[in-house]
């Protein structure tokens, strides 16, 4: 089955085109607590000359879609919002690459990378996370990247290990990228379990607006 975005914009609108020239748009709420694995929600707001924020990520980037959207306005940002339920750089050919490769032709002012707590559900995502990585970051070019640190702790066949492991590739990225920044939330999410919803691995409705309100604030940053 072919998987088509809720409409998007600029940046993405001919991937989705291509995407869906045969199917039918199906998505769910992004406040559904347990989304459809096939869903793709991508939402775009812009104002005027702003500068653009193009966001990729899994199911807490869509969940929270409402809130990234009011929390880049409230920065004097707009938004292109892609997020796809379970979903990180081991889906990097079918989920990402293509976006990824139109952003580069169309820089927005930054992009935010939130993507990697899904590869920690198997060693062989853990293993092969810091190449998947670099082929990420290569595809999106120069632009400025703020990529989203995660958990570190067992949830959902999760390990903390492995979940530790994912987050230090993470870390190490401006190493080899000098245009990645990392934005580090998992201290602070392990500090208050509270910002978590009761399955300790998506964001709670108060989470939710503290995750927009990050984001926005190191995308703000980056733009300068």
């Amino acid at each position: 089955m072919t998987r088509c975005p809720r409409l998007a914009g600029p940046l993405l609108v001919a991937l989705v085109l291509a995407a869906c020239s045969s199917s039918t748009a199906t998505s769910t709420s992004p406040r559904d607590s347990q989304p459809v694995r096939e869903t793709v929600a991508a939402s775009t707001t812009t104002t005027g000359a702003l500068p653009l924020v193009a966001m990729l990520g899994d199911s807490n980037t869509y969940r929270s879609i409402p809130e990234l959207e009011a929390a880049f306005r409230e920065a004097g940002l707009a938004s292109t919002i892609r997020g796809i339920p379970g979903s990180g750089l081991k889906d990097l050919a079918r989920d990402w690459l293509a976006a990824a490769r139109m952003i580069a032709a169309a820089p927005p002012a930054v992009v935010v990378v939130a993507l990697g707590t899904n590869d920690a559900v198997d060693g062989s995502g853990v293993a092969a996370f810091g190449e998947r990585l670099d082929a990420l970051l290569a595809a999106l070019g120069e632009v400025p990247v703020v990529w989203v640190t995660h958990i570190e702790h067992a949830a959902q066949n999760r390990e903390p290990a492995d979940e530790r492991a994912i987050n230090t590739e993470i870390r190490a990225a401006p190493s080899r990228h000098p245009n990645v920044t990392v934005l580090d939330l998992t201290p602070k999410i392990e500090a208050n379990r509270d910002l978590l919803d009761t399955d300790a691995l998506h964001f709670s409705e108060q989470g939710e607006v503290w995750f927009a309100e990050q984001i926005a604030q190191a995308a703000a940053y980056a733009v300068g």
